[in-house]
């Protein structure tokens, strides 16, 4: 007897899951609905979104053969000064040295859709960015004639002033 009813609970119990489980559409759906919210903070940005320091890597074509480069960018949150020290490899001949060669030194510019622009010291764009995740990271490209180049930053530290 006590089978029988463990059976007719057991039995109940999934038809009530499968009853509750349909949705509008008369699909059986058993995981909730989930709603992305948007959070506030994140709505739009400002050159205050880029501060601290980045790690990064670039890869792609250029007119002499094939980049790979690692390296550590550093913005100030003002679009004053951002800072880049990588090494660079292309076509397999090191061009520039993370320890050794000088920073790459210019202001950037950041839009309130997260869009964002990177420049020369003469004011030359070089290349753009769409910054995510509040400023934890940056999709690059290049925009140097030649040149394919993308790559990601991700946000190693804020700096604090």
């Amino acid at each position: 007897m006590r089978r029988i009813i463990s059976l007719s609970l057991t039995a109940g119990l999934v038809c009530i899951t499968l009853l509750v489980g349909f949705n509008d559409k008369n699909r059986v759906s058993f995981v909730s609905s989930v709603h992305a919210q948007e959070r506030e903070d994140s709505a739009a940005c400002s050159v205050a979104t880029l501060k601290g320091s980045y790690g990064f890597f670039r890869t792609g074509a250029t007119a002499v053969g094939p980049l790979a480069a690692v390296g550590i960018g550093t913005f100030d949150g003002t679009g004053a000064v951002g800072t880049a020290r990588q090494t660079i490899r292309k076509n397999g001949v090191t061009t520039s040295d993370l320890f050794t060669d000088p920073p790459l030194e210019g202001p950037y510019e950041v839009e309130p859709d997260c869009a964002a622009k990177f420049l020369t010291p003469d004011g030359t764009v070089f290349a753009h960015a769409v910054i995510v995740d509040g400023g934890n990271e940056i999709f690059i490209i290049s925009l140097s004639n030649g040149n394919s180049v993308y790559g990601v930053m991700k946000r190693i530290s804020k700096l604090e002033r």
